[in-house]
């Protein structure tokens, strides 16, 4: 926890940083924030995290996002939940502030920050399906979404926020979208054209038909139970239209 004293002084330097427009100031804040965020949840969460990592050597800030009035209430705000920050905590609770962290972290760089999770911390796909009450072929569909999971060589991949962050629906959607965001960031326009091509070749022959259209046709679909075959075969069309017009427009530039 952040004292009462270490909590004001902070709050005025980074008010006065603001005030001034002072950048190396506002550099030094959101880094020294940062670095309490990173100590205090090591501290506090050491039965479920081994390692919080991110590259030092090439961390670059946002210049327009740190200078702007959005960094500065992040700050405040981190500042307010260091404070309060009180044990035990629930993993709802503990996955919150993880996502916080990780968004505020892309938004401040624009890179990744990796999380290193105890082996007692993961549970199974299969595990994970079960508490959120639906098949392993749709949990592995969230996965492709954004459900997070861990790359290893264990059987146990999922930490167990994940699911109750799932059931969240605010942070079931923060969760979607730095996802997405992330992952847009790492391919070219090209990768992820032939990435959509093939997800929407799975609706075609899940549903023997290569049109959406035919698809449901007849279908009501606020009255499905699960519309969100429906949903995401439409937004990858809108994506692969989006997606070819920037390739052809690039072309006709060049």
């Amino acid at each position: 926890m952040m004292t009462l004293t270490i909590f004001e002084e902070t709050e005025k330097d980074i008010e006065n940083a603001y005030k001034s427009q002072n950048k190396p100031k506002i550099e030094k804040e959101t880094s020294y924030v940062l670095s309490q965020i990173i100590v205090i949840m090591l501290g506090t969460f050491k039965e479920r995290l081994k390692e919080i990592a991110f590259d030092t050597t090439y961390l670059h800030f946002n210049e327009q996002y740190i200078l702007s009035d959005k960094n500065r209430l992040a700050l405040l705000e981190w500042l307010k939940r260091l404070m309060l920050l009180s044990t035990p905590t629930s993993d709802l609770e503990f996955g919150k502030l993880k996502l916080d962290l990780e968004n505020w972290y892309y938004q401040i760089s624009g890179q990744d920050i990796d999380f290193e999770y105890r082996e007692n911390y993961l549970i199974k796909p299969k595990q994970a399906a079960v508490l959120l009450g639906v098949s392993n072929v749709t949990l592995n569909k969230y996965m492709k979404q954004g459900f997070e999971h861990i790359d290893t060589s264990s059987h146990n991949k999922i930490p167990k926020h994940a699911v109750d962050l799932w059931k969240d629906p605010v942070y079931c959607v923060k969760m979607q979208y730095l996802y997405q965001e992330k992952k847009r960031l790492r391919q070219t326009p090209e990768e992820r054209l032939s990435e959509t091509y093939k997800e929407l070749m799975q609706y075609k022959k899940k549903y023997k038909t290569p049109n959406i259209e035919e698809a449901f046709e007849g279908v009501d679909i606020d009255a499905i139970d699960d519309p969100s075959d429906y949903y995401e075969w439409r937004d990858l069309l809108e994506e692969e239209e989006e997606l070819t017009n920037q390739l052809i427009g690039e072309k006709d530039i060049e």
